[in-house]
């Protein structure tokens, strides 16, 4: 067993809100996942166990989902939109902003630009889809939380003094 009693008291929650055990995984990989940070192939297994249902539909959803994650990430994990009304907002000079505040060499082109800071504890992209958060473009995920309308440097500049500050809450990843 790798998650907490409060995580498996919760994902217990779940399987008893949703009239189909389904309906249920989603969630219930979302709340593993806040605990630990990602989803390994034993913490899969454990939730399908827990929402009862086999190992493969939860390889399935994590398979598919790209907010969950399947290998280990930084505690901190910025994610932008650079979809088109993004773009148009200027999601690619907040991205590079961000990057050089928090120091972080961006690699690869349009559409695949990540990087991480020097001690791993804080991600980079640009390379996400939309998040629905148009009418507030440009805008960005930290963790699970909308960060929107970053159109001023001050506006960028409360945003990495956020994530600085998540990250020197985090625990330090334990693949680095």
């Amino acid at each position: 067993m790798t998650l907490s009693a409060d995580t498996v008291a919760a994902i217990h929650k779940e399987v008893a809100r949703y009239p189909s055990k389904k309906t249920a995984l989603l969630p219930s990989l979302k709340l593993a996942q806040k605990e630990l940070g990602w989803l390994s192939n034993e913490t899969l297994g454990e939730v399908a166990d827990l929402v009862g249902l086999p190992h493969s539909h939860a390889v399935e959803l994590a398979s598919f989902y790209a907010m969950l994650f399947t290998t280990p990430v930084a505690p901190v994990r910025v994610e932008y939109c650079i979809q088109l009304p993004c773009a148009l907002a200027g999601a690619e000079d907040a991205l590079a902003k961000t990057a050089k505040l928090l120091d972080v060499t961006l690699e690869g082109k349009h559409g695949t630009k990540h990087g991480h800071t020097a001690d791993h504890m804080i991600e980079l992209h640009g390379t996400v889809e939309c998040y629905g958060g148009c009418h507030r473009a440009p805008m960005c995920r930290v963790g699970d939380d909308y960060k929107e309308n970053l159109k001023t440097d001050d506006d960028l500049k409360k945003l990495v003094d956020e994530i600085k500050g998540r990250a020197a809450k985090a625990k330090r990843p334990a693949n680095h």
